[in-house]
């Protein structure tokens, strides 16, 4: 399995920790990373390198010259200008087939043998809906002529190296940037949907799971999404390393954060802190939405009786957790029997993450 990311030195220690949560569901799998390096510090390049060789496996690091997407435009504050890299990556790993690029402010939770397996032979890449622009943006595809087309969200893509070399991506980019660089808004993303409109294989959003992606399921009510989600992405300014993040998982991202700082000091300075009732609060929401997404009608309707007749909202926070502690242990014992819908390791993580990290 190769897998790419593309980062500068600021992000880097996140890095850290979206590769060893791989590396922790994925134990069963040969992996290689390839890290597209805008100026990684030795630091840390040292501290990705000790956690990837601590679990065998493989890491390269390819330098990238800035000055070749410093005229790439830059609209949104909190990416940085190492993702553009992506745009030439047939180039700079030359002799694979198929590539999983992946971005950083990301974690995965499960196995990624699925993705990988999937047949992208007759296409360029697989990806993601992405539900923001498809369903509260649908104006914004007009003005970069995507109408017609489905758009997705490039932090998760597998892409078919053969043909990314055949068609020379970096030139089809540089060509439909010329038409629309005074419009775009979602830099290189928008460039990849422009020039792959038509070469994109969807995959199920498990894959790329947003906080807009939660949305699309709680207002929408649309089951066409599969649980459990595979990969958590962390878009827009909260990032799981920030206080307050309230995606999904944002729990196991700090905990697995803190865990990497206490043998790599200096680190700790990277992410913020989380106080107790902000954990507390994201541990909810994790088990809450277990439920709440699943298809398992009778768990969805049990937990909204519950919810409204202890009117949780006016509980106090020692109430609060009294209720929870019961609903988690009741969901523990409901997993032995239902291994394949919640499985033990989820709620022991998000256990584990509320009170002792």
């Amino acid at each position: 399995m190769n897998i790419a990311f593309s980062t500068d030195d600021h992000y880097a220690p996140y890095l850290s920790v979206s590769i060893l949560s791989i590396l922790r569901n994925n134990s069963d799998s040969k992996i290689c990373f390839y890290i597209l390096d805008f100026g990684i510090s030795e630091t840390n390049k040292s501290l990705i390198k000790d956690i990837v060789y601590t679990h065998n496996q493989e890491v390269n690091f390819i330098s990238i010259n800035k000055e070749d997407f410093s005229t790439f435009p830059m609209t949104i504050s909190y990416i940085s200008l190492a993702t553009y890299a992506r745009l030439n990556i047939a180039e700079y790993i030359p002799n694979i087939e198929k590539l999983l690029y992946i971005d950083v402010d990301t974690l995965t939770n499960g196995s990624l043998k699925e993705l990988w397996n999937t047949d992208i032979s007759k296409h360029a890449l697989a990806a993601c809906k992405d539900f923001f622009i498809e369903i509260d943006q649908p104006e914004y595809k007009t003005k970069i002529g995507l109408e017609k087309y489905s758009y997705f969200n490039a932090g998760v893509l597998l892409i078919n190296m053969r043909q990314w070399r055949a068609l020379n991506v970096l030139n089809m980019s540089l060509e439909w940037l010329e038409k629309y660089k005074e419009i775009i808004e979602y830099q290189d993303q928008d460039i990849l949907n422009g020039i792959f409109k038509d070469r994109v294989k969807f995959i199920n959003s498990r894959f790329n799971f947003t906080p807009s992606v939660c949305g699309y399921i709680k207002h929408r009510k649309n089951r066409e999404i599969q649980f459990p989600a595979i990969i958590y992405h962390y878009t827009g300014h909260d990032k799981f390393w920030t206080n307050k993040c309230s995606h999904l998982k944002a729990n196991l991202g700090y905990a697995t954060l803190k865990e990497i700082s206490k043998k790599y000091p200096k680190t700790a300075s990277t992410f913020e802190g989380v106080d107790a009732k902000t954990k507390i609060k994201r541990f909810i929401k994790d088990i809450s939405s277990s439920i709440k997404y699943s298809k398992i009608p009778i768990l969805r309707k049990k937990l909204y009786y519950l919810k409204n007749m202890t009117s949780l909202p006016s509980l106090s926070l020692a109430s609060s957790l009294s209720f929870h502690f019961f609903l988690f242990s009741a969901l523990k014992i409901f997993s032995f029997t239902r291994k394949n819908r919640f499985s033990n390791s989820f709620f022991e993580k998000c256990f584990c993450n509320v009170f002792f990290a």
